[in-house]
Formats: C-alpha cells, structure tokens, sequence
C-alpha cells in the first residue's frame, strides 16, 4: 500500500479566489483520479439501489397483465437478476476502502500543507495571531474537510443515483412525460425554498466560528500560561471569560437554530403539496386507465424516496454551510502570502567567511505611523569571526530588531548586511540559519524529552560526543543523573516541569549541539538567580570557544568579557568599545554602569542621569 501523502502544489494555491470549489478541488488535486473514478462507481452503485421501486412496479404489473402466472420462469429470471445485480451494488462497498485511504491522504495533506504555508509567513504575521486561534482555524478545516467528504458520499451521490433512477424508472414503465416534469418541479422547488431560507445561515454561521476562535485562543493562552494561573488562583476569572464567551457562542447559535426552524416548516409544507399532487394525479391516471397499477406504485415510492433525500439534502445543506464556512476560514489565512528573504542571485554561504558587516541600515516597521522614528538608523557596524559582541541599550533601543534583521525574519528598509562580500539576504536561509544558534530570554521547549529537545532537527545525526560536551557545558549532566529517566525524561508542555534556569540550560545546549558559526543571547540570563547566571557564563566562556556570539543584556555584568560592546539608542549606535574603554569614557555605558552597580531603584532618576551622560 502506498502510503505517501502528496501535497498540492502551492503554485497552483487559488489565492484570487473565495469560492469553496476551486479550493477543494486544489486540495483533492493530489488524489483527483482516484475521486473520480469512484464518484462514477457510486453514482452507478446508487442508481442501481434506487430502481426497487421500479421492480417491484414491474412485478405488480406483471401479475396485473397475467404473464407472472402465465411465464413463472420469466418471473423468476427478472427477479433473480435484479437481486444479484443489487446484492453486487451492496458487495461493492468493499472496494471503497480506496476511497477512504485517498480521503485520509486529503485530510492529511491540508493539515501539512497548512502547517507549512503558517511556517512561511513573516514572523510579523505571526506575532499577530494567537495560538489557539491558528490552531482551531486548521483543526476546524480538517474536520469540516472529513465532514464534507461524508455529505458527499452518503447524500449527494445518492440524490444523484435516485435522479437517474427516477428517469430510467418512467421511461421503462411507460409513464407519460409529464411526470418527469413533476419530479422536476419538486426537486427545484425544494431547493429553490431551501436556498431561500437559508440565505441569512452562512453569515450567522461565520459569526460563530469567530466566537469559537476567540475562545479557543482564550483557553490556550489560559492553559499554557497555567503557572500564573496557579500562582495567582485565577479560576474564578477563567471561568467567568470562559462563559462570557460561551454566551456570546450561545446567542450566535440560537441565531442559527431559529433560522434553520423557520427553512424546515417552509420545507415540510412544499413537500406535503408536491405528494398530494403525485397521488391524485397517479390516482386519476389509473381510474382513467392511462397508468398501469405498477407505475402507480413505482411513482408513489420514487416520490416518497425522492422526499426523503431531498430532505437529507437540504439538512445537510446546514451543515455544509457551516463545515465550508470552517474550511474557508483556513483559506483566508493560506492567502496570506509567503515571504522569503532570499534575493536571487542565490549564493552558497561562505564557509570561512571572517565578518558580518551592517553598512548604513535602516529599518521601519509598517504600520509604525507616519512620522515615527525608525527602529534602526544608519546602522554601520561588524562583527568578526570569534568575536564576542554586546548589545546594550534601553527597551527600544533596537537591539531586538537588529537581531531580527541578522537572522532574516525582516530585511532592511536601506541599506545591507553582508557575510564577507556576499549580500546576507542572497545566502539561502535554510544554509545561513543552520549556522545560528539562538537562546532567547523565554526558551522555547516541546513536550518531549530533554534529549529531543535539546537534538531538535540535529535527530538522527552522529553528534553524541557534541551532545554529551553541550550537557557538561551547560551544566545539565548533573541535572540528567539524578532523574530516574535521565534524558528521556519528558519536560512538559512548554517545559513547565522545569525551573527557569534549567530551561535555560536546555536553550544553551541547543545552541551548542548546533556547532553554530554565530550564537545569538537575547537577555539569556535576565530573569535567572545569581547562580543560574553564574553556570551560564561559564558555559558562555567555555563552550562557545571560537564562535562568534552577539549577546543582548540589561544586566551589565553578563558582559564583562565581551570583546566588544556596542550602546544602542533610538536605533542608532552611540557607542563601542571594550568593557574597560567604555568606562574610562564616562559615557552612555559607563552612566549605565554607575546606576547598576550602585543600586539605583528610582527609574526616574536613573533615565536623568543615562541622559545627561
């Protein structure tokens, strides 16, 4: 069995689009073969199982003309035939196991081809989202995807089977035409009735699934931030959040469910006066012997069947609407589009390459407002290999989006940043961030062991002696030993079941298994006590020997040893030079310094006295 799942291809993505078809059918591209081939088989499957109204019209008349007692061997024959031709229609179902595989394949594909396309857009975008909102837009997407799948088997098909059944039945029983034109009527009729009434549903429907996503994003924030729930006993508020948005769901609904009610008793009457009007005109037919008594009854069970698909059709019509409304809600996300940061020409990434160069970079975020000062200004500045480089400044300083720019996740509004001679933003991103090693403030961690998280993409990989030297580095092999599991030992969703320092620990030998060229600290040891800081900075000294490392910190002290600092304010460079240098200055840093290591508390005072330096 193959087992592979193929992805659409996303150049093919109906990005100009909002109707639901054309983004189906990109999704079922993969598999559309394999869709067609049995949407023929089950239009033939259920065309076959809606002519028993037929038959048994034909052996009604076939006693009522007299050939049944006459030719019994006839009789048998037909009847023999239709059973082993409906019984083959009921074995079939057997071979749909194919169908089912490529629809899981389907499913799949769009949970992937989603996960990817988030993946690829900009970290801004991101930033902009909540989690449990990206996350319930892909879960409400693929379980509408499997919903719609099912009202396309059990009721679409069939409604389409019972059609052709119903054309074949009254041209074999000799009926007049006009009741083809019957048919017809009721089956645009209800649909017309159905459309009509339903018009208000998919807006009512969207509204919902936005309150659904607020609440989703609501308990995952709450979930996963449930250490300050504990800390501070907020149930009681969570609870009250999670009702208010409960009753804004629930109103929503009821909003729905009224609409709905008010569709069916239009429907229920439409179909009550199309079933009159098949009985009396049937009823007439046979008094005035234009219509055989097996027709009569072939018409009167095709028009209850008929009823009863229609009203499968228009209830699930319901719920099409609300599924296509999940899956469309996906699609507005997958037409934001990718950014990649790789200009062509494309060049390989210098394998020796002796500095990272900033030549006059700015960068404004969009959306700043017009007159807003830049994030970063006439940036000129390099960073060579093995150097140990600080970035100092005040919250808003830049220093954060100067690492964003190093690391590709914006690119400069002027200017550029080179790796030797090569333009950074011409080295493939995959080849150029291989190469960093990033420990942020909040290290990031998964739900899975230690030993996972520290490996990452680096699984699979010969890399046992980097790894035991990044423990002993990071001063986690002590930690490991005394854990029953040692390294298997599972974290905890976003690491909960470790302190601050040990997450921490894990991010530097994440880092160091990585065998970075450039490893980038952003406030690594901000929030950590003074022995957790200690153990950082010796892994600091130790086991990023050779490497060049950029190093962001409020806390003065972490960069002492740094070769070189570099004072940041309102997105331009103040200041650079040594630890020592910068004292003997009495600038910015030195200002800075004189505040930290003499206590000051009053922020205030403290922002007078870096100014007036």
């Amino acid at each position: 069995m193959n087992s592979e799942i193929r992805l659409p291809a996303a150049e093919k993505m109906p990005v100009g689009s909002s109707h639901f078809f054309p983004w189906l059918l990109f999704f079922l591209s993969p598999c559309k073969k394999t869709f067609i081939t049995f949407f023929s088989f089950r239009v033939v499957r259920y065309t076959i199982l809606s002519l028993l109204p037929l038959m048994m019209g034909l052996i009604i008349n076939g006693f009522e003309d007299g050939w049944a007692f006459n030719d019994p061997d006839r009789l048998i024959v037909m009847i023999g035939g239709f059973l082993a031709l409906y019984g083959a229609a009921l074995a079939s179902i057997v071979l749909f196991i194919y169908e089912a595989r490529a629809e899981d394949k389907t499913v799949r594909a769009l949970t992937l081809f989603s996960v990817g396309h988030m993946n690829a857009l900009p970290l801004t975008w991101h930033e902009a989202q909540g989690s449990g909102s990206k996350l319930q837009r892909i879960m409400q997407a693929r379980n509408s995807l499997k919903q719609l799948f099912s009202i396309y088997k059990w009721s679409l098909v069939p409604f389409i089977g019972s059609g052709f059944a119903i054309t074949i039945s009254i041209l074999m029983m000799d009926a007049p035409a006009f009741f083809g034109l019957l048919f017809i009527g009721f089956v645009l009729s209800f649909f017309v009735c159905a459309w009509w009434a339903a018009k208000p549903l998919p807006a009512l429907h969207n509204k919902h699934n936005a309150v659904l996503e607020r609440l989703m994003a609501g308990v995952y924030e709450f979930v996963s931030a449930v250490r300050t729930v504990k800390a501070f006993h907020l149930g009681d508020y969570i609870g009250r959040e999670a009702r208010r948005y409960e009753h804004e769901g629930h109103g929503a609904m009821n909003r729905v469910l009224k609409a709905g009610y008010v569709k069916w008793v239009m429907l229920n009457l439409v179909g009550f006066f199309w079933m009159a009007v098949f009985i009396i005109a049937c009823t007439m037919g046979v008094y005035q012997h234009w219509l055989s008594a097996g027709a009569f009854a072939t018409i009167f069970f095709l028009a209850n069947t008929l009823w009863n698909r229609l009203e499968e059709m228009v209830y699930l019509q319901d719920q099409f609407m609300e599924f296509r409304n999940g899956f469309m809600r996906l699609t507005e996300t997958l037409k934001e589009p990718p950014v990649t940061y790789d200009i062509a020409p494309l060049h390989d990434l210098p394998v020796d390459w002796k500095k990272i160069a900033f030549h006059n970079v700015d960068f404004a975020y969009s959306g700043a407002g017009e007159g807003a000062p830049p994030a970063l200004h006439d940036i000129s500045l390099e960073i060579g290999r093995g150097e140990k480089l600080a970035l100092i400044g005040r919250s808003g300083a830049g220093k954060s989006t100067l690492i964003k720019l190093l690391m590709k996740q914006v690119i400069p509004s002027a200017g550029t940043i080179s790796l030797d001679d090569v333009n950074l933003n011409s080295v493939p991103s995959a080849q150029w961030l291989g190469k960093i090693g990033f420990v942020p403030q909040d290290v990031e961690l998964f739900n899975m062991s230690i030993r996972d998280n520290i490996l990452m993409d680096r699984i699979g990989d010969d890399l046992e002696d980097a790894y035991t030297q990044a423990l002993k580095h990071a001063a986690l092999d002590q930690l490991i030993a005394s854990l029953p599991e040692g390294d298997a030992t599972m974290v905890g969703e976003r690491g909960i079941k470790l302190s601050g320092g040990q997450r921490q620990r894990l991010g530097i030998a994440r880092a160091l298994v990585r065998q970075a060229d450039l490893v980038i600290f952003d406030e690594a040891t901000a929030s950590l006590d003074s022995m957790s800081e200690q153990i950082i900075q010796n892994a600091l000294m130790t086991g990023f020997t050779g490497r060049s490392m950029l190093i962001i910190a409020h806390r003065l002290s972490t960069v002492r040893f740094a070769d070189r600092i570099v004072v940041l304010e309102e997105g331009r460079v103040v200041e650079q030079g040594s630890f020592d240098d910068l004292i003997k200055r009495g600038g910015k840093f030195a200002a800075m310094w004189a505040l930290q290591s003499s206590g000051f508390v009053d922020e205030d005072a403290a922002k007078e006295t870096v100014e007036r330096a």
